[in-house]
């Protein structure tokens, strides 16, 4: 199998993408990557972790990422991923393009031109230069090592006077107008040359936040001046992380980037931020000092001192941790025992009449007074629990947003707390400290489905099956498509509920479509109790959707009732799905069903596109009948639309 080549890749995407997705795949942050033939899968580790999925057949790549991205070409997960496929088998890691290397070939000989110049004549050169020339002027000052005595704020006013100059008469920065920071960038970079760390560092923060500051006066976006923000805070990470400071060197930075990345008013800006800290946070006291600065903006974990611990034993010790896990509360699992039943143990709610009688009795209690719990468990049972279901405010978080207003930007309040715990989890991860993103996950993980996922994923790990089903079953019952968790939640059920089992089976199937978990449900049941089911399966699928009902009979090859469905459904794009299976129940009844539609959707548009996908239909419909007939209702088509040279040149092309 031929895999794209770094040529063809970078072909699919922007050149910022390609970039940015080069530096992904640098730091590592494909994981989970598999390859069956042409298809590939894998996880990419960014704020979240993205699902990148990419089929590639014969000459055609069809990719998928479940990241935001919304620009043209390929997200650079997809990059990522695609440089990891393409290096697969080699232990060379691309660290520079050849095209980068290139240099111009050499036209004049600068360095005897300035030995034959005197000192003073050089001097004057250079003054008058400077004189003329304010960028210069600022880099030739960092070269020598002087201060120049300017601000975030100073440097923020000028790139402010940037946009100032750049806006059109609408008073926005026009879609193709590219301001050039490149003199900024310079200055920095000499800076950087001369170990000016905090001059280097103010000028990159005052690119990235006048541009973001700046970012509702630009008339859409080519993704140009997002590139640029991610270039100035990935520039300032790596200046401060060159250097080997000190822990308490660092401090500021890594408040400062955490502060920005709290509250960036750009999903991409966020990220970028997150990335920087990454970079930058290498050191133990680097990461806990990170943690406990988001620990500061997070309410509700029950956990908010872990930041001040310095090994798991401590954190997990006379602290909010130890009281989150203690079996004081009534309604705590892992406190059952075999003389104690839960109303959840057999119920979705408080003990009812109507529980023990199956609403014999229109009454609340007996003549003798109120149903006690040992008229109907004796002396089997010491005790009864009527335990909550779990909501979703109790395993939800809150971001307190910073007196800046971002809260009220563009990011939604959901995302960024995402974001945050997403860098919350890393950080955890990073110092080990296993029994408090235990107890994070605890915390959150009803805030998304990955993080219910993740939790679930851990706790099987750690051989907690049934703590995992609770966690499962809860994220089914909060969250919209909740595909994988019953995909995870049907392994644990297999061996130990076989009911619950069939009832997941039954739910990926109708609610998802999952053909393996049908085929696995037929194969649990008896013949009659298939047949119930697969009744309930049709009244289902013909009440809501009629293309899955089809699916249905081709899936089970009742070919007769699936082309009855075709018929009433008149959907031209099902009868070509279809047509090689159903249409060996009638060639010449299928023909003329496709003929009938075929004609009202050739006349309802115009232009080569629409007239290829005739074509297209005409290639199927061929051989159903014989070839008198088919060539009639060409001729008939032809006929029809002879004042289309389009139509006819396209039917031409196809042969017909």
């Amino acid at each position: 199998m031929e895999y794209p080549t770094r040529e063809a890749i970078r072909s699919l995407c922007t050149e910022q993408s390609f970039e940015r997705g080069r530096n992904y795949y640098r730091q590592d942050r494909v994981q989970e990557v598999e390859i069956d033939g042409g298809e590939i899968r894998a996880t990419v580790r960014g704020s979240n972790y993205y699902d990148v999925a990419i089929d590639i057949v014969d000459d055609t790549i069809r990719t998928h990422c479940s990241c935001p991205y919304d620009h043209a070409g390929d997200c650079k997960h997809i990059v990522a991923v695609l440089l990891a496929v393409d290096d697969r088998d080699t232990d060379t890691v691309h660290e520079t393009d050849p095209e980068s290397s290139e240099s111009l070939p050499a036209t004049v000989d600068l360095e005897s031109l300035v030995e034959q110049t005197t000192a003073d004549d050089l001097r004057e050169f250079l003054l008058d230069i400077l004189a003329d020339d304010g960028d210069l002027r600022d880099r030739f000052v960092a070269f020598v090592g002087e201060d120049t005595g300017k601000t975030v704020y100073d440097y923020k006013q000028e790139l402010d006077r940037l946009f100032d100059d750049a806006v059109g008469r609408r008073g926005m920065v026009e879609y193709d107008t590219h301001i050039d920071f490149s003199p900024y960038f310079d200055l920095a970079e000499t800076h950087r040359e001369r170990s000016h760390v905090d001059t280097v560092t103010d000028i990159y923060r005052a690119i990235a936040e006048a541009i973001r500051e700046n970012m509702n006066r630009i008339d859409g976006s080519t993704g140009y001046y997002g590139h640029e923000v991610e270039r100035a805070i990935e520039s300032y990470a790596e200046t401060v992380a060159e250097h080997d400071l000190s822990h308490e060197r660092k401090q500021p930075h890594i408040e400062y980037l955490c502060d920005e990345f709290l509250d960036a008013d750009h999903g991409f800006a966020s990220d970028s931020y997150d990335d920087a800290l990454r970079t930058l946070c290498t050191a133990d006291a680097d990461l806990k000092y990170w943690l406990q600065l988001l620990d500061e903006r997070i309410s509700g974990i029950s956990h908010d001192v872990v930041a001040a611990g310095d090994s798991p034993e401590t954190e997990t010790s006379g602290n909010d941790l130890s009281e989150h896990t203690s079996s004081d509360d009534p309604t705590d699992h892992s406190e059952r025992t075999d003389n104690v039943l839960c109303a959840s143990d057999f119920t979705d709610g408080p003990l009812t009449t109507d529980d023990f009688t199956g609403g014999a009795l229109d009454i609340e209690h007996l003549e003798v007074g109120t149903l006690e719990f040992d008229y109907f468990v004796g002396d089997a049972f010491e005790e009864l629990r009527i335990d909550e279901p779990t909501t979703v405010e109790q395993h939800t978080v809150d971001v307190e947003p910073a007196d800046s207003g971002a809260a009220e930007t563009g990011i939604s309040a959901s995302f960024r707390t995402r974001r945050v715990l997403s860098a919350y989890i890393y950080l955890l991860e990073q110092l080990d400290r296993e029994d408090a993103l235990t107890n994070l996950y605890d915390d959150i993980y009803l805030e998304h489905i990955r993080f219910c996922k993740q939790y679930a994923q851990r706790l099987i790990e750690g051989g907690e099956q049934a703590r995992a089903i609770e966690v499962l079953e809860d994220g089914i019952h909060t969250f919209r498509s909740p595909r994988d968790l019953r995909c995870l939640v049907t392994d644990l059920y297999k061996e130990r509920d076989p009911e619950a089992y069939r009832k997941t089976l039954k739910h990926l199937f109708l609610d998802h479509t999952e053909w393996d978990a049908y085929d696995e449900l037929k194969s649990t049941c008896s013949e009659h109790e298939w047949q119930s089911m697969y009744e309930e399966f049709e009244q289902h699928f013909q009440r809501d959707d009629r293309k899955t009902l089809v699916n249905l009979y081709v899936h089970d090859g009742d070919f007769e009732k699936a082309f009855s469905e075709l018929k009433d459904s008149e959907n031209l794009s099902l009868i070509r799905k279809y047509r090689d299976s159903v249409a060996t129940v009638d060639p010449v009844g299928y023909f003329e069903l496709y003929r009938e539609l075929l004609v009202p959707f050739a006349a309802n548009d115009t232009g080569r596109r629409h007239y290829r996908d005739i074509a297209d239909h005409l290639e199927e419909m061929q051989g159903l009948v014989p070839e008198a007939r088919f060539e009639e209702f060409v001729d008939f088509l032809k006929d029809k639309h002879s004042n289309r040279p389009a139509f006819l040149d396209e039917l031409e092309k196809a042969g017909f």
